[in-house]
C-alpha cells in the first residue's frame, strides 16, 4: 500500500471517503462498499487525514497506526492519502470535490457513512455529496450506520467499552479482538522467580490503555497462537512506575526481549489488586490461567 501525506494526482479511482480512526465495522462496511458496486478496475483508495490516523499528544488510539494499514491492506486498499486537515479545512464543499476528489484523484466512485461531512465548518453533508456526483455521473454509495446492540458503532464506543474492561463488546464492534504489539522490555523479573515469566510491553503516549486488570489473552509468536494471561496496571502487589501489560504466556519459554509480539485481550477475569503475599498472588495467577486457558481455547476454537 502507498501512503500520501499530501493529495497525490491519481488516475481511475474509487474511494472511501471518512475518519477511520479505529477501523471498526462501520469503517470496514464504507470500505467494503467499494468492491460491491463493479469496481475491480479502478484503484482502492481511503481518504482521511493525518491528524485522525498518526498518534498525536492527548488522543486515545484503539490500534496503532502500523495495525491500522495492514488492516486497510488486508482490504484491499492500494492507496492511503493522508493529507494534514489543516490543508483543507478552508475549501468549501464544491471546492474540495471539484479540485481534490475530481481534479487531482480522479474518484469514479465515492463511498461515505451517512454520518460523513466534508468542506469549511463540515458544511458539506451526503445529500450535497449524492447530488455534485450525480451532476459528474459518479457513482456515489452512502452506507447506512452500522449497529451494536442497538447504538450506532463509533470508536467513542469502543474506548468507552474498553476503559470499563469490557472486551467483548469492543471485539464486536472492532470486528477483531482488541490488541497490540509493542515490544517486549525488561522488568524486575519477579514472575520468573514466582514461576510464572512474563513479557512487560508499555503503552506508548497516546494509546488507549484499558481497564486495570486481569484478562484471559492470546499471544501470537511466530505464527503460533498461545493462551495467556495479562495484567495491565500498575501491579500493586509489588509496584509499578506506569501502567504496563505484563503477560504470562503458557506453555512458551523462549526469549523475547526486544521483538514486537501482539498480545489480544479476550476477556476481563478480574479487577486489579493488591494481595497480602507473594504466596497469595502467586496462586491468584495460577488460578486466572487455570480460567485463561479455559476461556482461550474456546476463542480459538471458534476462529
Amino acid at each position: 500500500m502507498i501512503i500520501y501525506n499530501q493529495i497525490p494526482v491519481l488516475k481511475n479511482t474509487a474511494i472511501a471517503l471518512g475518519c477511520f480512526d479505529g477501523i471498526h465495522i462501520g469503517h470496514q462496511a464504507v470500505i467494503d462498499a467499494l468492491h460491491s458496486r463493479q469496481a475491480d478496475r479502478l484503484d482502492k483508495a481511503v481518504f482521511s487525514f493525518s491528524d485522525n490516523l498518526s498518534f498525536k499528544k492527548g488522543a486515545e488510539h484503539i490500534a496503532s497506526f502500523e495495525d491500522k494499514c495492514e488492516i486497510l491492506s488486508e482490504m484491499g486498499i492500494g492507496e492511503l492519502i493522508l493529507p494534514s486537515f489543516a490543508s483543507v479545512k478552508d475549501d468549501s464543499p464544491e471546492s474540495f470535490f471539484e479540485e481534490i476528489l475530481i481534479g487531482r484523484l480522479d474518484a469514479k466512485i465515492l463511498a461515505c457513512g451517512e454520518n460523513y461531512r466534508f468542506g469549511k465548518r463540515a458544511s458539506g453533508d451526503c445529500d450535497l455529496l449524492r447530488k455534485m456526483c450525480e451532476d459528474r455521473g459518479i457513482q456515489c454509495i452512502v452506507v447506512p450506520y452500522v449497529m451494536h446492540n442497538g447504538e450506532i458503532v463509533s470508536s467513542s464506543r469502543i474506548r468507552e467499552a474498553l476503559k470499563k474492561g469490557n472486551v467483548e463488546d469492543a471485539a464486536a464492534m472492532l470486528g477483531r479482538p482488541f490488541s497490540y504489539c509493542f515490544e517486549v522490555r525488561h522488568g524486575r523479573k519477579l514472575g520468573r522467580q514466582l514461576g510464572t515469566p512474563t513479557i512487560n510491553q508499555h503503552f506508548p503516549e497516546g494509546f488507549l490503555i484499558p481497564a486495570y486488570g486481569v484478562y484471559a489473552s492470546v499471544t501470537g509468536i511466530d505464527g503460533q497462537n498461545y493462551p495467556s494471561v495479562t495484567n495491565i496496571g500498575v501491579k500493586p502487589t509489588v509496584g509499578s512506575a506506569a501502567p504496563l501489560s505484563e503477560t504470562w504466556i503458557i506453555g512458551y519459554n523462549g526469549d523475547l526481549y526486544g521483538r514486537n509480539i501482539r498480545v489480544s485481550l479476550i476477556s476481563f477475569m478480574r479487577g486489579e489488586r493488591r494481595f497480602d503475599s507473594i504466596d497469595a498472588l502467586k496462586e491468584a495467577i495460577h488460578s486466572d490461567s487455570v480460567k485463561s486457558v479455559s476461556l482461550t481455547r474456546k476463542f480459538l476454537s471458534q476462529r
